[in-house]
């Protein structure tokens, strides 16, 4: 009897130990399970209550807080107010206001300091508004977003229009009038302040399908610069890539054409007018080119040809269209140096004093810009009147 008794004692403790066992895995197994779930979202970057708040301390949220002290005392240093709050995410959101000149040093240095973190820094969309432009920052380290930087960039106040005069006689002579038009804009961000910076007039050809196309042409419109589509067209050299759902081809059909034109204005929609991009086989096309320019003038768009070749009839078949077109007289930086463009820009000052009128086509590399912005005090003492190349048209 004591044997058995004994014996349905050790099997009672045996069962409980068993069910102890099976109901600390199972505690094991839950938790895991809620763990890696909390994981999943935390990596996801969706709120996560073990790993925002309990493990706050994370990798990439301790280099988002670093970022953010450094950029804190970024701030500070160039005296630039922001408004800074976090939300339930651990999402810093920070509102910046400052004037023009302060915007692009600022913008280069929060590059840096991203970098410098190791993130990535990207921005997600802008606003042209009448007295300011409003820029939207993301920045993220490893896959989760840290930061909302919202930038707020106010422009300046136009000068108020001088007292009406008397109506004076007419000038004996008109002045001479040089343009500038600016090619493969939408390549790169900011590249619309460069220009205003220059405090002269800029007409801007827009690539529409360029990655920076839509925020470019904003930016262009809210400072009041004129923007005009840089169209892509086939050239003459088959080693140019140039696929259909890009580039107005010879045998491109008039549905493929108005797609490509209906697209471009969407990305530039304040373009007035079209340049071509490449394009020395289309528009030394007389049948090919005159389609295109009657879909041109459709929209109401002037065609300025950029004499890609020297064979282009697109100047000619626009002026019998009866549209509004100019042709390019120089080009500033065939030749990439600052010493050939500041030369072109004395022949072109030469050709508008011959013509009365030129038109100059560059890109927008450091060389052009800086030989540009150094011949604007001398060029104001030539006795020529810098316009936009809409001004003259023929």
């Amino acid at each position: 009897m004591k044997k058995k008794k004994t014996q349905r004692k050790k099997n009672a403790d045996s069962g409980r130990r068993a069910a102890a066992l099976s109901f600390i895995a199972f505690g094991f197994i839950a938790l895991a399970i809620v763990v890696i779930l909390e994981f999943l979202d935390y990596k996801a970057g969706k709120h996560s209550f073990i790993f925002n708040r309990v493990i706050r301390l994370g990798q990439e949220q301790s280099t988002g807080e670093r970022f953010q002290r450094d950029l804190a005392a970024l701030l500070a240093k160039r005296g630039v107010a922001h408004d800074f709050v976090r939300d339930r995410d651990g999402v810093a959101h920070l509102k910046i206001d400052l004037a023009a000149p302060l915007f692009e040093p600022l913008s280069r240095d929060l590059r840096e300091l991203v970098g410098r973190h190791g993130g990535v820094h990207l921005l997600s969309e802008v606003q042209g508004m009448k007295d300011q432009v409003v820029y939207l920052y993301q920045v993220r380290f490893g896959e989760r977003l840290t930061h909302v930087i919202l930038v707020g960039k106010r422009l300046p106040m136009p000068a108020a229009a001088p007292p009406a005069e008397k109506a004076k006689p007419a000038r004996k002579a008109a002045v001479p009038r040089v343009a500038f038009v600016m090619d493969d804009i939408g390549y790169a961000d900011l590249v619309s302040d460069r220009l205003h910076e220059l405090g002269i007039p800029i007409t801007g050809a827009v690539i529409p399908a360029a990655p920076y196309a839509r925020s470019e042409a904003q930016r262009l419109h809210a400072f009041g610069l004129e923007e005009i589509i840089h169209l892509p067209m086939q050239p003459k050299d088959p080693a140019n890539h140039h696929p259909r759902d890009q580039f107005i081809l010879t045998d491109s059909s008039d549905a493929e054409i108005t797609a490509l034109l209906d697209a471009a204005l969407l990305a530039v929609p304040y373009a007035k007018g079209v340049n071509n991009h490449m394009g020395s086989r289309l528009t030394s096309d007389p049948q090919a080119m005159r389609r295109v320019l009657e879909k041109f003038k459709e929209r109401g768009l002037f065609f300025v040809d950029s004499k890609t070749a020297p064979t282009t009839v697109a100047f000619s078949l626009a002026r019998q269209l009866g549209m509004k077109t100019v042709l390019r007289d120089v080009f500033l930086d065939d030749v990439q140096s600052y010493e050939h463009t500041r030369a072109q820009i004395r022949r072109l000052v030469d050709v508008a004093r011959q013509n009365g009128k030129a038109l100059a086509i560059g890109h927008p590399f450091p060389s052009t810009l800086a030989a540009l912005r150094d011949a604007v005090p001398w060029l104001k003492q030539q006795k020529v009147e810098i316009v936009f190349v809409s001004q003259i048209l023929e």
